[in-house]
């Protein structure tokens, strides 16, 4: 009997490791090794990215070079091209984003990704890259949205640049104090049903939300996509002075990485952009982001093996 059990334990073992649902210090150290190659790599370089002040949703546009992580995934349809997701560049040749970005039965398959782009209007620093592959986190379950995580691989490597970096993950369990910043091409108005698509990064500005607060909003409205309501581990809320956009799934959630007293150089993603408002900027409903420091194991497999 004590054989079965082991036998059990250590299939449960495996099991929570392949799905990534098992954090260990190992998975942390590479990840934050990983930010640390990075990090000398742009201070050798000069690119890091500048510190600046945060808008709300409609005021300050992000600048040229700012959010060198961010990349648009784009679809074919009717013969037309679109973004209608984003994503970040967490490796040479690795993206994070949603899962319903990339299973998403409303929409095609992803066709490739382009990065460097701040202004969709300037594609002078732009990199475009075939997907290689997409591994989409095996417990996203239609129609819930836990585990809203997917990695896409690229076939090609980035050329890291002053428009094109990787950003660090935030391998922390704990909430980061004050606010984060949610860059993306959303639209800024409050009619959902006629907005087009920014043709320029905006970034908002958005306070980190207690678990509670976020349940009280989204349980009685979205129980199809949250049976079990904000679940702590998975998903980081963030709103308060004003809310995301849907239309900005896959994009990150993220700080500015400390490192004692010196100069920020680069960000950390906290969350990735799941489940919103359809009406931006309404100040009632905050963004659930899926929790990235609940994956480090699973992201450090198949980027960092």
């Amino acid at each position: 009997m004590k054989g079965v059990n082991l036998l059990i334990g250590v299939l449960c073992f495996y099991l929570n490791i392949s799905n990534g649902n098992f954090q260990d210090s190992s998975s942390i150290a590479v990840a934050n090794e990983m930010c640390k190659r990075y990090t000398e790599d742009a201070k050798n370089n000069h690119i890091c990215p500048l510190p600046r002040e945060t808008s709300l949703i409609g005021g300050m546009l992000a600048e040229n070079g700012e959010f060198p992580h961010m990349v648009q995934i784009a679809y074919s349809k009717s013969n037309t091209t679109k973004y209608l997701c984003s994503g970040f560049i967490i490796s040479k040749n690795y993206i994070l984003t949603a899962a319903h970005c990339v299973n998403d039965e409303g929409r095609n398959k992803p066709q490739f990704v382009r990065a460097g782009v701040t202004d969709v209007n300037d594609v002078s620093n732009e990199q475009v890259r075939s997907i290689d592959s997409i591994i989409i986190h095996p417990e996203f379950k239609r129609p819930a949205i836990y585990n809203d995580i997917a990695l896409i691989k690229v076939t090609e490597d980035f050329n890291f640049n002053k428009f094109v970096n990787p950003i660090c993950l935030y391998t922390s369990d704990e909430d980061p104090d004050g606010y984060g910043v949610h860059p993306g091409w959303g639209p800024t108005g409050d009619d959902f049903g006629n907005q087009e698509k920014q043709t320029h990064m905006i970034k908002l500005s958005l306070n980190f939300d207690s678990n509670e607060s976020c349940n009280n909003t989204f349980f009685p409205l979205a129980k199809s996509v949250l049976p079990e309501g904000i679940v702590k581990n998975k998903i980081v809320c963030a709103g308060g002075k004003t809310g995301g956009c849907q239309v900005d799934s896959g994009s990150p959630l993220q700080i500015y990485r400390k490192n004692s007293n010196e100069q920020p150089c680069m960000y950390d993603a906290v969350g990735v952009s799941s489940f919103g408002s359809r009406i931006c900027g309404k100040k009632q409903f905050p963004t659930a982001f899926t929790r990235i420091s609940n994956y480090i194991k699973w992201i450090q497999v198949n980027v960092w093996p």
